[in-house]
Formats: structure tokens, sequence, C-alpha cells
């Protein structure tokens, strides 16, 4: 799975060099474990917020005047 590294990861990330804050990193969800917990990695979404199919989540405007 692909994980986005933070400004919190070292030069190390799992066992994995670093490739820089903000950039992408290919681990399992073992090894992702214990840096997501630390707040060094955040997970990857696949679905873009616009394109995934869910409602807005906007009740009132959603809703039509009765």
């Amino acid at each position: 799975m692909k994980y986005r590294t933070t400004e919190k990861a070292g030069v190390f990330v799992a066992g994995v060099r670093n490739p820089g804050k903000g950039k992408s990193i290919e681990l399992t969800e073992e090894q992702a474990r214990y840096p997501l917990i630390c707040g060094e990695i955040e997970a990857v979404s696949k679905a873009s917020p616009k394109t995934d199919g869910k409602a807005s989540g906007n009740a009132a405007r959603d809703k039509t005047a009765d």
C-alpha cells in the first residue's frame, strides 16, 4: 500500500530510506503500523472525494425546503 511521509519522519521509515516530506513510499500494512501511530506517514487514498460516488455529507444543503 502507498503512504505519504510527513515532516515527523526521520531518515528511515520502517527500514526504508525516507524519500522526502510529502513523497510516496510503498509499505506493507505490517511495516506501516508503527510509523502510522507515530505520525511519520499517512495513508494515500486511492479515491478522489469528488469521484468516489458517496454523498456530499452536507445534509442541510442537499435537503430541499418544505
